[in-house]
């Protein structure tokens, strides 16, 4: 009875990893669609432009904005050398997109079970934010990578009796790539550090609850008190090894900015000779340029906590569209949730999924306190990790309800029909998420527009051209290799011009212009050039040709 019993969960679990192939096959050809289908928006295009296209030595040295994702740029710029653009942007993201849905199948599979990690990975695909960004050319979903990584070594430390010093050192590493491929990933790597302690110090005094013993030196004795202070000092080694990464960026914008400055005493010398005169001049006024730049602003204290709560509604939102309200109230249920599922745990002195239930409690509750002390709002797509969190917490809840919906049903054919029924349901809603949703628009309707239009001229056969927005200057040289500087509309060969340049009355300001219609030389546009091609925002002059 046993082997057939086992013999039908093997079978089950089989059923269940071939499922998953077919899923990771399908989605494997709908990221690769995506990558090369979707025209790249303005991020994107600054990123290639000025970090990834100039090699991995400058791309890690150089953050002149805070946009700058160095660790992603670096990576990119290796896979740049193929010569397809559009891998060097954006292929760091596929394969790390692919990953993702590997490790969280791996990581949830632990813990319920296969059948639920399937589910898990529908969920977390499903989310517009991760779809989103699942294959753009920065650094989100390469952040998710490490957060999944650095989880994954967090369990070997914590839950296997013998851990291998690799799995620190991996451990370290990933939190280290982490923040450096985006420095708001710190909204993770506290939490994940803070729930690895926080489990190995209740195990630890469990451990001497039992053995009757008490003290702080008792407890270093114990093996998670031995695991507790090599997970301090990987933690504080990767903050350490992130410091001195981020040190060699604030040398080279200190040095840049050191000799270029008449006041300064550096002034003129060279960027050798300056850094080796004043490194750590050079390292206080990169870091000062740095912390004076902030990507994302503070708010006024005043009536914040409104605001943060609308921002949590939006942001639930962009996870699942049109259902914001929905999700917040899963955030809000869901936590109390786990609250009482880690109670019992530690009441009951078991550890079956103590360190997952402190992750996920303290990775959810950490943002809005933070927030709340910060006073920010930051970019919903800093939280695209959160998707791991949601999928996970909904794949828990749902595992609950649904295990007690069939307890309830008699017979294994009732109760097989009510699983069958339940992953149909979350398949359905899956496809209606990718079919209905916009899930597939182009990222960015402009710089669409504008490839359509660089195509209509035949871009790389133009011997002059002048760019009058950056988004042009950007995508004429992603599309075509071809790095044009010129600004300069006499002579010009061909020209594209935003719509709104053309209009006389128009005067908003739009940082992306080079051009309104006050500087635009009408006279010879006019008179030597003719519109070739139009769209809805752009219209495309070249010269005329004469007989």
């Amino acid at each position: 009875m046993k082997s057939d019993r086992s013999g039908r969960i093997s079978s089950g679990v089989q059923k269940m990893d071939l499922m998953f192939g077919v899923f990771l096959a399908g989605m494997a050809v709908y990221y690769g669609y995506r990558l090369f289908a979707l025209t790249p928006w303005y991020d994107e295009l600054y990123t290639y432009y000025y970090f990834i296209s100039e090699g991995p030595l400058y791309a890690a040295i150089h953050w002149p904005l805070p946009n700058n994702h160095v660790g992603y740029s670096v990576l990119s710029a290796f896979l740049d050398w193929l010569g397809n653009p559009y891998i060097g942007l954006r292929g760091v993201s596929y394969l790390c997109a692919l990953a993702n849905i590997c490790l969280l199948y791996r990581l949830t599979g632990k813990y319920i079970g296969r059948y639920y990690a399937f589910i898990t990975v529908i969920l977390y695909a499903s989310m517009n934010l991760v779809n989103q960004l699942a294959v753009q050319g920065r650094g989100y979903t390469m952040g998710i990578t490490c957060l999944l990584v650095a989880w994954q070594c967090m369990i070997l430390i914590c839950e296997e009796a013998e851990t291998s010093g690799k799995i620190y050192i991996l451990y370290a590493l990933a939190l280290i790539a982490g923040l450096y491929t985006v420095s708001s990933n710190v909204y993770w790597v506290v939490p994940l550090c803070l729930a690895g302690g926080a489990y190995l110090l209740c195990r630890g005094m469990l451990a001497l609850r039992e053995s009757g013993k008490t003290g702080i030196k008792e407890f270093l004795k114990t093996i998670s008190g031995k695991k507790l202070v090599r997970l301090v000092a990987a933690s504080l080694a990767a903050a350490l090894g992130t410091v001195l990464l981020y040190a060699t960026i604030w040398t080279a914008i200190g040095s840049n900015l050191l000799v270029k400055d008449e006041s300064s005493a550096y002034y003129g010398l060279s960027h050798v000779k300056m850094i080796l005169r004043g490194p750590f001049a050079a390292i206080y006024r990169g870091m000062q340029y740095m912390l004076d730049t902030p990507y994302i602003q503070s708010e006024e204290r005043a009536g914040f906590l409104g605001r943060l709560g609308e921002w949590m509604v939006s942001l639930s939102g962009y996870y699942y569209p049109a259902i914001g309200y929905v999700v917040t109230g899963i955030w809000i249920a869901g936590s109390f949730f786990l609250l009482y599922r880690l109670i019992r745990e530690i009441r009951n002195k078991t550890a079956q999924n103590l360190l997952l239930y402190l992750v996920l409690l303290t990775g959810i509750l950490f943002v809005p306190v933070c927030l709340l002390i910060q006073c920010k709002r930051p970019y919903y797509r800093v939280f695209t990790y959160g998707g791991v969190f949601l999928a996970l917490l909904l794949a828990l809840v749902f595992k609950s309800l649904l295990e007690l919906t069939a307890a309830g049903a008699d017979g294994d054919r009732k109760k097989i029909g009510i699983y069958t029924a339940a992953f149909c349901l979350v398949s359905a809603f899956c496809v209606k998420c990718f079919v209905f949703s916009g899930y597939n628009e182009q990222y960015g309707t402009r710089e669409h527009e504008i490839a359509q239009a660089l195509a209509e001229a035949e871009a790389d056969q133009i011997l002059n051209f002048c760019v009058t927005d950056c988004n042009q200057q950007y995508l004429l040289y992603f599309l075509y290799g071809v790095r044009c500087e010129n600004r300069t509309i006499e002579g010009a060969d061909a020209l594209i011009l935003d719509k709104r340049m053309t209009d006389p009355d128009f005067d908003e300001m739009i940082w992306e212009f080079y051009h309104y219609y006050d500087t635009i030389a009408w006279g010879y546009v006019d008179e030597y050039m003719t519109p070739a091609y139009e769209n809805e925002d752009y219209i495309l002059y070249t010269k005329r040709t004469t007989e």
